[in-house]
């Protein structure tokens, strides 16, 4: 062996390091891709279901993107203020989920508001029905005297019906939309009332008195348990708000918190035991009607 190949077998060697090393962060930027896109799809249909539901027209991929500007925003703020690569990942993390969790909060309050609107959908239907209107004419009579969300579930519904759909497909469609004890007693007495015959409007109108009743007592018991929730909201939020206090008038004596993997552990445990007494306040305070 001459002293040439002596000389050229490192050059040989790091050229192969450095050709491997490409093709393999070249493969692993085509996996992140994939799995990038494929996470955005899945996400863009899971949120454009939640979207419809809601009767939201935004656009998936608009919201997509504003959820990743703000998990970087939110991950950089993080890092800059933590200087914890760990901090970063949960900033990010917890962006990813603000989407889904206002969408949930949205859909609960429109579910909640068309609760509210019931009675008066019994009312002007079992109205119409006594007028002489047809289910169809008094379906389209409410919903153009009911704001939304109302107006817009009866609207579905007459598109369904016009689309082909039977009365009793459009009710399980109403149902599935609408997980509610209310919904399931109007498509029942609609369906008997119907099939078997019989006063659909005064069904409706028993059923409208009932509802009226039942949400009235709700909303005392909402009253009287008001302090119960706001002492769950206080006791949750209180750690958290008292930990940036302490960080912004003692920055030295909180790095450790979140520099060492021993305050992680400390802040998961404190993390879960908010979380499980937050729940067990709100157990407390929920009472069934």
């Amino acid at each position: 062996m001459t002293w040439t190949d002596l000389a050229g077998a490192p050059v040989v060697v790091l050229t192969a390091v450095f050709v491997a090393a490409t093709a393999a962060f070249v493969a692993l930027l085509g996996l992140v891709r994939q799995l990038a896109l494929r996470h955005r799809e899945r996400f863009e249909r899971t949120i454009d279901r939640s979207l419809r539901s809601a009767f939201l027209f935004i656009d998936p991929a608009s919201l997509h993107r504003l959820m990743l500007v703000a998990a970087v925003v939110l991950s950089l703020a993080a890092w800059l203020v933590t200087g914890s690569p760990a901090a970063s990942l949960a900033a990010a993390l917890i962006a990813g989920t603000v989407p889904r969790l206002m969408l949930a909060r949205l859909r609960l309050r429109q579910v909640e508001a068309f609760r509210q609107q019931f009675p008066d959908v019994l009312m002007l239907l079992s109205g119409s029905l006594r007028a002489g209107n047809g289910l169809s004419q008094a379906l389209a009579g409410a919903a153009a005297e009911l704001p939304a969300p109302a107006r817009n579930e009866l609207e579905l519904m007459l598109r369904e019906q016009r689309m082909g759909a039977t009365l009793a497909e459009s009710l399980v469609s109403l149902q599935r939309r609408l997980r509610l004890e209310e919904t399931a007693l109007f498509a029942s007495a609609l369906r008997i009332g119907t099939e078997a015959g019989g006063n659909v409007a005064d069904a409706l109108e028993s059923l409208a008195d009932a509802t009226r009743r039942k949400l009235a007592i709700e909303g005392k018991v909402l009253a009287l348990t008001a302090q119960g929730r706001l002492q769950a909201a206080v006791m949750g939020l209180l750690p958290s708000a008292l930990a940036v206090l302490l960080w912004v008038f003692d920055p030295e004596a909180m790095h450790p918190l979140v520099a060492d993997w021993r305050g992680w552990v400390v802040c998961l445990a404190v993390g879960f035991a908010q979380i499980a007494g937050y729940l067990m306040i709100r157990r407390l305070v929920a009472i069934e009607i």
